[in-house]
């Protein structure tokens, strides 16, 4: 089926839909079970929506370096590294906030799946098995569900999914076979809750623009996408006559939810996902506004009509629909307080109330948990997943150290153009033995975290990249580099002015503003370098250079970048996600040089790590002998003489001012204190006190930290990690 047959298909389902209504809907009651009509509520009544999305694998609680935007909204303090997520405490929360009201459903918004070893390990049977555990009331398929197939979703869902899965923007067919796919069995449009006598619709929207292969006729997933406004509008008119409030929880994104507002009518409240974002205070958005009058009165929604290429009208009148967005990563639980009525007089706006309708939003009241150390986690999620913790012990070495950043590393720039993080990941890919092309490039949505200050480990490493993602290499004209980053620039133009990937070997300038006809959309890259002239031309700035091209000087190296050549030829390594078309990259997946090397991407970031010097290393890579703290004040501020003989296990894994040693190397002491802090923490778990002292006794942990900071590599410049301007934002 194309999607155009899809679109045209809605009305002809109507009557299989309703079917599926009567067999989809699912009754909660509270009390005793009663089998005649059920209790009708009438006037005001309170209901309670608990959200949670974008949940990413985060099962078990993380270190995170905490910016302003986490800080305001109550996480922790600003730029420090507070202990954040974690299923258990999110049950914690949720349960506390049920035993406070009466009518009350946890939704989640999908892309429980992809962002933490769990997950590359198990599949997403842990992840299911966690909400199942919490008691969600219904969760709604997202993109990350697909990352291992819709046989994987398919069978983790069956297995352990003891709740209902939402999906109304999507039909489910093999592509093999035809009829219902396993994904059709148990994935439905919406449920029905009732709730004290209210009856809540909920209908689940699933994300179209991550999953651009569903475009596709047909597909390896066997989806065929529904346009947005025409299946939101058929449910709603569907539902209408026998629930009273209609809730939407979608992962379609922010702007997409408000339009799939602004052009339907019915809608009460949309709880969003996908953006990684918290509307603190929920939006409110006018429903039938998008097709309106100079003065707003006269409205009317559009729908296709059943002829392709047709559509219909049906006038409307608008009204406030709320819309919620409550962040990712399991850091916030979001708590929707909602008072309703269907009498008139309640009203805000009683002239234009239609009984159809039925309850309406009179007030609303938002809080956002956060989910930090200060949250007990709840026993019974705990145990669930206590087995996973240990499978991941034997399956993986994550605690296994890579090197150690002082300052950390972020994958976004204030400046929107390259990050540090983003940097050093492209360096570690365009770098690397058996690789090592013209440029490298990768999207910036794919690093999915900081790199937190401190040791560096490899489940780190998985966080920033949970994606099995390898270094693909291909050869471009000069042409097609130009069409690639002309395809970049509309991009990032489109999404803020802000890069959506990250580069090494390459100079670019990005216009946002600027556009390549008078019909196509803005951002053009306007100045692309690949490569330093040779033999070398200095510069301090880019009038040194031949040209004097914007962003054409290297100002770390002190080298001018050549412009590319239209007829050369460039050797690209990027990931095989973006070479086989992902997010878009339609000028990569047509190539037909591409050799994929096998080299995961995480794999690179790990051994460029690890080839680096450790910190206060000469240029040879060598630290300077010492023994005693006096021999290293040379060295630079913060340095102590590493050596068992003289340092005292404590917090502070100070050196004993009476001691010196014969085999001491100057280290960072926050390097010794914070390894040493980390090897604490695997005695953490101990059954006693006593067990625990015991346990850190035969680690000696000042002292094993001494010696590992001694080849520990320092994540800092001489790595890469620093944003030098290669990517110019104009325009923004």
């Amino acid at each position: 089926m194309t999607f155009r047959r899809a679109l045209g298909s809605i009305s002809a389902m109507a009557g299989t839909l309703a079917v599926i209504a009567s067999l989809s809907s699912v009754s909660l009651t509270t009390g005793c079970e009663n089998t005649s009509e059920p209790v009708r509520v009438k006037g005001q009544v309170h209901l309670t929506l608990l959200h949670t999305s974008d949940i990413h694998s985060r099962l078990f609680p993380y270190n995170l370096q905490l910016g302003q935007v986490d800080a305001g909204l109550g996480l922790g303090e600003a730029l420090t590294i507070a202990n954040v997520g974690g299923a258990a405490r999110i049950s914690h929360i949720l349960g506390r906030e049920r035993a406070r009201s009466s009518r009350v459903l946890h939704l989640d918004g999908g892309d429980c799946f992809q962002g933490a070893p769990v997950f590359n390990f198990y599949s997403g049977e842990a992840e299911i098995r966690s909400l199942a555990a919490m008691g969600v009331d219904a969760m709604i398929v997202a993109n990350h569900e697909f990352d291992r197939g819709g046989l994987n979703l398919g069978l983790q869902l069956q297995n352990f999914a003891s709740y209902p899965v939402l999906a109304a923007n999507y039909i489910l067919e093999d592509p093999k076979e035809p009829g219902a796919s396993q994904l059709g069995t148990v994935i439905q449009p919406f449920t029905v809750f009732t709730l004290e006598g209210l009856r809540v619709g909920v209908i689940g929207m699933g994300n179209l623009s991550s999953i651009t292969s569903i475009f596709e006729a047909p597909n390896r997933l066997g989806i065929t996408p529904l346009a947005t406004t025409e299946v939101a509008q058929f449910y709603v008119d569907l539902l209408r006559p026998t629930v009273d409030v209609i809730v939407f929880v979608t992962h379609l994104g922010l702007e997409v939810d408000q339009r799939m507002i602004e052009t339907t009518t019915g809608i009460d409240i949309v709880l969003g996902g996908h953006n990684h974002i918290v509307l603190q205070p929920p939006k409110r958005v006018r429903d039938c506004s998008r097709n309106c009058d100079s003065d707003g009165q006269n409205c009317h929604i559009e729908l296709a009509g059943a002829e392709p290429g047709s559509r219909v009208t049906r006038p409307c009148r608008p009204r406030e629909v709320i819309l919620a967005h409550s962040g990712a990563f399991a850091k916030y639980v979001g708590r929707l307080d909602l008072v309703l009525s269907n009498q008139k007089e309640d009203l805000a706006e009683p002239d234009i109330y239609d009984p159809v309708d039925g309850f309406e939003v009179i007030s609303t009241d938002y809080k956002l948990f956060p989910v930090n150390e200060q949250v007990p986690e709840d026993p019974i999620v705990a145990t669930t997943l206590e087995p996973y913790a240990q499978g991941l012990d034997a399956l993986a070495n994550l605690d296994l150290l890579v090197g150690y950043a002082l300052d950390g590393s972020r994958r976004f720039s204030s400046s929107g153009g390259d990050s540090a993080l983003g940097n050093m990941i492209a360096t570690a890919m365009w770098l690397r033995l058996g690789i090592q092309t013209d440029f490298s490039l990768t999207n910036s949505t794919g690093i999915r975290a900081d790199l937190v200050p401190g040791p560096v480990t490899v489940e780190q490493a998985y966080n920033i990249f949970p994606f099995d993602n390898s270094i693909t290499k291909m050869q471009l004209s000069g042409i097609e580099v130009q069409d690639l980053f002309n395809f970049v620039a509309r991009r990032s133009a489109g999404r803020g002015c802000v890069s959506q990937v990250q580069v090494a070997g390459t100079r670019i300038v990005i216009d946002c503003q600027q556009k390549l006809t008078e019909t196509s959309a803005p951002g053009v890259a306007t100045n692309i370098y690949i490569g330093a002239y040779n033999p070398p031309v200095p510069c301090s700035a880019d009038v040194h250079c031949p040209g004097s091209g914007l962003g054409s000087c290297d100002l770390e190296s002190g080298r001018c970048f050549q412009p590319i050549d239209p007829i050369a030829s460039y050797e690209l390594a990027t990931s095989n996600y973006l070479a086989g078309g992902g997010s878009g990259f339609r000028v990569l997946q047509r190539n037909t040089t591409q050799f994929d090397t096998g080299v995961q991407q995480r794999d690179a970031l790990i051994d460029y790590i690890r080839a680096g010097a450790p910190c206060g290393a000469d240029e040879s890579g060598a630290l300077t002998t010492c023994s005693t703290d006096a021999d290293c004040t040379g060295v630079g501020e913060g340095y102590v003489c590493a050596c068992p003989e003289i340092v005292t296990e404590g917090l502070a894994c100070d050196n004993a001012p009476d001691r010196s040693c014969s085999n001491g190397a100057c280290v960072l002491k926050k390097c010794r204190q914070d390894v040493a802090a980390f090897q604490r923490e695997t005695c953490a778990g101990a059954t006693s006190e006593a067990v625990k002292k015991e346990c850190e006794a035969a680690i000696l942990p000042c002292s094993a930290a001494g010696e590992q900071c001694k080849f520990l590599a320092c994540v800092d410049r001489g790595l890469g990690n620093y944003s030098d301007g290669r990517i110019k934002m104009v325009g923004q």
